[in-house]
């Protein structure tokens, strides 16, 4: 991505001020030319924001800042080669006054004594980091004596470019965004087009199609229809497709498509195959298919058309695109344009995003100038809401709004004329902090969706991201993700509650693309022709249906993934020798180089679901990395041969923030050393570690996590199957002791312990210590902890939200300890802000209370107890010998209730608050009553031998038929063939089924179905009288 030239230049000038006292800098004699190095950046820096906007309309100015951004790109690499070479320095200094004269000859000294850091090739010596420096200065000399031929405008840091991260105004936000639906044209073309769709035609596949510019809405429009309650009676299948212009596999297509319609396509890849098995799945079935941002008429008409048109009993598909004529090449038989939004219409979107608590006076103070701004917007929606965002940022203040009114901003040229006015503003307005995080989005592949915890690493690695005051660098970063889908530059998934995960807006993305364009490349780099635009290149992201790729030898380049991974000669990786971030991903890595060591610049190395098997020794010459990803190899998934050695030396790389896979033991190929616990001590920056191989480490490690203050996930995993089943007391005893050391501090939120083999569980989990050692913990996950009686007093824990308890095959019983107690007596509020409870696999799993025996006797409601106040969400899956759910728990306020394969469960009853019932293979099932709320119910029994519906739902459906209910009680029922039959109108069930305001049945795998509405009515099915 392009760098932000102020905003650097700012990092870096406060870089130098940071290294110049340092004594590796002193030791190596250049503190006086990175301090003029320093006062001349700090001079230069105060124009650029100036230079920053002219460059977009003036080639001389943007020579001139690219010439610039080349030597900060050296500088800020000069930084690190003086802190290696003169940390080296002093620690061979240090060594050498504590040997005899005789032994420290200048082999042992560097190569001996300290080879991590003074043998590596890439870092050059003493001398030569001087001339570079000077080197330096004499260039920013010239461009410096350049810039007063520009007469830039000199600025001072202001308030209005440094972002403040304001954990209050995001921390409470809603879990999914209003939907920005305003004015009567997009109320009355979602109902038009819906009828449209739903009304019963004789040709039995048609097309309809969404016409109009980027921006305008199209998709708002879409998405509308596609969530109408009427499109979802109509059609049995929906399934929605972004194909976008950059869309280049169309066997990725189709498999998106059968994912989508419930269908599997196994290792399927050639089109022919697909197209068949797309057959298979939409066979006697009803469809609805949306193909979003659609540009190549042939992903229809080739494509998807016959599978779908000759083999679906009913289909409607419904295609976004920019151009009318796309719409006509495919047959559409209704097109419809979207208009842009009415001035009125433009200014409702406004208020909705900008007076969030309608504050109707404010609204109607600022209506003039509102319109005046919304009419420059053109009737596009994203420039609308673009806008808005930079109006939040204002406040009330009618000045300020003026200020937008009549930047100068609105008539930038240099940029694509859809990328003018609002939405460039709105860009320039970011502060430049939020402007490089937003710019490295564009680094993914079109259509990508980001997930906050990769950007968070990402963007810390890049330098982005500063801590500030208390708040981590992981915390401003979230905020930073959380500040751009404030200001509409992401997009969250609605599908996510948490939203953390995102999009981009084609328009967005199109603005950050042009700005990155000269410095960043994502695609085949063996289809660019130009030479001379590679050399330039910082970030390449290799996108490639080519078998082998081949990587050009590129100085320049600071990041290199590989997005599509295609196989790749990994020698050319230590040739690259300034990179920071490196993604070697895919199972056609199978190894990695010893010359990964010489990249003494990288702060993060991704190497997730390849083959390898081992890493390298010279791993620990990477003394600058932050992150490192070794988790899902592709070996370790197959539990063939994982990857099993880390070499010793990882505590040596100090600024380590987030390990995940790391291996602790020996077994290397060459029988070398590999890492060990004790080497975490040295690790004082970790927020995220997450450790594999347990059972090799010794029980005599000091305790090495409690002091690590910035640490916030913990997973703690021993290898599956290490003991085949035979395991002694001794190994019982011994991975229990490695786990007592393994306390983590109390500052950790996030812990997961998986594939313990240990007795007891470890000592801080006790009854006694565990509300200190894991007094902040919000989630946990316990698997497969297969030797422990006895469930810890998770109760106490004050703030878990979310609790996993998986493969727990020692427990027979949950009690009322399980609640927890404080000084012996029974705590008054257990779980208190819980609010998802899973148990998975209890294979001995038979009994679970929450009251003690003589509670028993009273009335639960009499109980001082409170129960899981915020509980919402509980899933009990495999637990073969629960007998029964526990009484008090209707006193917990229960949303959703999943249960699956709880074979010797009775009863589920008195959940008064429960809305969403789930039922799933459990054939002792006997009685469903006194769910007063619920809405939901979906029932999956698969049995052939059951013939007729369960028992007890007829009993619930009968009990139903006796009260009022609202309409909103919707059943889904997945049964065998003949039970489905039953169900159909004239048949033995028809008499409860019709009383159901939403039915919809599914039998032999989805295949054969039936879909019924009270009201409206609606009833449809393919079984026939043969079935």
């Amino acid at each position: 991505m392009a760098m932000i030239v102020d905003a650097f230049a700012g990092k870096l000038v406060e870089r130098l001020a940071n290294v110049i006292e340092e004594k590796a800098i002193m030791v190596l004699g250049v503190k006086d030319e990175l301090q003029r190095l320093r006062r001349r950046m700090e001079r230069i820096a105060r124009v650029l924001k100036d230079a920053e906007k002219r460059r977009i309309q003036d080639e001389t100015v943007k020579g001139w800042v690219d010439e610039l951004k080349d030597l900060m790109y050296d500088a800020d690499d000069i930084i690190d080669l003086c802190m290696i070479q003169g940390t080296g320095l002093l620690l061979d200094v240090d060594h050498h006054s504590q040997l005899p004269e005789s032994s420290t000859t200048a082999s042992t000294r560097v190569c001996c004594h300290f080879p991590l850091l003074s043998c590596v090739r890439s870092v050059p010596s003493r001398y030569e980091i001087a001339d570079k420096i000077k080197s330096l200065n004499d260039r920013l000399t010239e461009i410096s004596e350049d810039k007063d031929k520009f007469n830039f405008i000199i600025s001072s840091k202001s308030s209005a470019d440094a972002y403040v991260m304001n954990e209050a105004s995001y921390g409470q936000s809603s879990s999914l965004l209003e939907p920005d639906v305003v004015g009567w044209d997009i109320k009355d073309a979602t109902k038009s087009l819906v009828e449209l769709l739903v009304f019963p035609h004789e040709q039995k596949c048609r097309l309809f199609a969404i016409v109009g510019m980027g921006g305008i809405g199209k998709t708002t429009l879409a998405q509308q229809i596609y969530n109408d309650p009427k499109i979802n009676d109509a059609f049995v299948l929906h399934s929605w497709i972004w194909v976008s212009k950059s869309f280049t596999s169309r066997a990725d297509l189709l498999k998106e498509i059968i994912r989508n319609t419930g269908g599997r396509y196994g290792e399927s890849t050639t089109i022919a195959e697909l197209q068949n098995i797309l057959c298979d799945v939409l066979c006697g079935k009803s469809l609805f298919l949306v193909l979003d941002d659609i540009w190549d008429v042939n992903i229809w008409n080739d494509l998807i058309k016959n599978p779908i048109g000759g083999k679906t009993t009913k289909c409607r598909v419904l295609v976004t695109t920019r151009d009318r004529n796309t719409g006509v090449k495919m047959g559409a038989i209704h097109i419809h344009n979207v208009n842009k939004l009415s001035l009125d219409s433009g200014w409702e979107l406004l208020c909705k995003k900008v007076f969030t608590n309608n504050n109707t006076q404010d609204m109607q103070r600022l209506k003039d100038i509102g319109m005046k701004i919304v009419e420059k917007c053109d009737g596009l929606p994203v420039a609308i809401k673009a806008i808005a965002s930079l109006l939040i940022t204002k406040g009330q203040n009618k000045k300020e709004w003026e200020n937008v009114l009549n930047s100068d901003a609105w008539t930038i040229k240099g940029l694509p004329e859809e990328l003018q006015g609002a939405v460039y503003l709105s860009y320039e307005a970011l502060p430049s902090a939020l402007k490089h995080c937003f710019l490295y989005c564009a680094l993914y592949p079109r259509g990508s969706k980001f997930h906050v915890e990769d950007l968070v690493c990402h963007w810390i690695a890049e330098g982005y991201i500063e801590a500030k005051g208390k708040a981590s660098m992981e915390d401003v970063a979230k905020s930073y993700y959380m500040e751009l889908i404030c200001r509409s530059f992401l997009q969250p998934d609605p599908n996510i509650v948490d939203m953390s995960r995102c999009t981009i807006h084609d328009l967005l993305r199109a603005l950050a693309e042009c700005f990155v364009a000269d410095e960043s490349f994502s695609g085949d780099p063996q289809e660019v022709k130009s030479i001379e635009s590679m050399k330039k290149w910082r970030r390449l992201t290799v996108t490639s249906n080519r078998e082998n790729v081949s990587i050009p030898h590129l100085d320049c380049l600071r990041s290199l993934r590989l997005w599509t991974p295609p196989s790749l000669n990994t020698q050319v990786i230590g040739n690259l020798k300034h990179l920071r971030l490196l993604f070697l991903n895919g199972d056609k890595i199978e190894n990695i180089p010893d010359s990964i060591g010489d990249l003494v610049h990288l702060r993060l190395l991704d190497l997730e679901h390849t083959c390898i098997h081992n890493l390298p020794n010279s791993l620990g010459n990477l003394i600058n990395l932050q992150f490192l990803f070794l988790n899902d190899c592709k070996w370790l998934r197959f539990h063939e041969t994982p990857l099993n050695y880390v070499p010793k030396g990882i505590g040596k790389l100090e600024h380590l923030h987030h390990v995940e896979g790391l291996i602790i033991g020996d077994n290397g190929d060459d029988g070398e050393e590999g890492c060990k616990l004790e080497e975490l001590q040295m690790l004082e920056k970790l927020s995220y570690l997450s450790v594999r191989n347990l059972e090799k480490s010794s029980s005599k490690s000091a305790s090495v996590l409690s002091n690590r203050t910035h640490l916030r996930e913990l997973e703690l995993r021993c290898t599956p199957n290490y003991t085949d089943g035979h395991i002694q007391q001794q190994e019982m005893d011994k991975i229990a002791q490695v786990f007592d050391e393994l306390c983590p501090p109390p500052c950790l939120e996030d812990l997961l312990i998986d594939n313990f083999f240990g007795g007891r569980y470890p000592k801080w989990m006790s009854s006694t210590s565990i509300t200190i050692a894991l007094q902040e913990l919000i989630y946990l996950v316990l698997i497969n902890c297969s030797n422990c009686p006895q469930l810890p007093q998770l109760g106490q824990l004050p703030h878990l939200k979310h609790l996993r308890i998986e493969g727990a095959a020692a427990v027979v019983s949950i009690g009322p300890e399980f609640l927890g107690n404080y000084n012996g007596e029974p705590t008054e509020i257990a779980f208190p802000k819980l609010e998802t409870l899973l148990f998975i696999n209890m294979s001995n799993w038979e009994e679970w209370s929450l009251i003690s025996g003589e509670e028993e006797d009273n009335e639960p409601e009499s109980s001082k107890l409170v129960l899981f106040p915020r509980l919402n969400y509980i899933l009990i899956k495999r637990c073969l010998k629960l007998k029964a759910l526990p009484r008090g728990l209707n006193l917990a306020n229960i949303q959703e209730l999943v249960i699956i394969e709880a074979h010797s469960l009775s009863r589920v009853s008195h959940l008064l608050a429960l809305k969403e019932l789930e039922v799933c293979d459990c054939p002792m099932l006997e009685c469903v009553e006194k769910l007063e709320s619920l809405q939901s119910l979906k029932v999956i029994d698969y049995q052939e031998s059951n013939t007729s519906l369960p028992q007890w739902l007829i009993s619930f459906l009968q009990q139903r038929e006796e009260k009022p209910h609202d309409d909103l009680f919707k059943l889904h029922l997945e049964c065998s063939a003949q039970a489905l039959k039953g169900c159909l109108e004239g048949c033995p069930h028809w008499l409860f089924i019709q009383q159901v305001p939403r039915f919809i049945g599914y039998a032999e795998d989805q295949s054969v179905y039936f879909k019924y509405t009270r009201e409206p009515y609606y009833y449809e099915t393919n079984i026939t009288d043969e079935d």
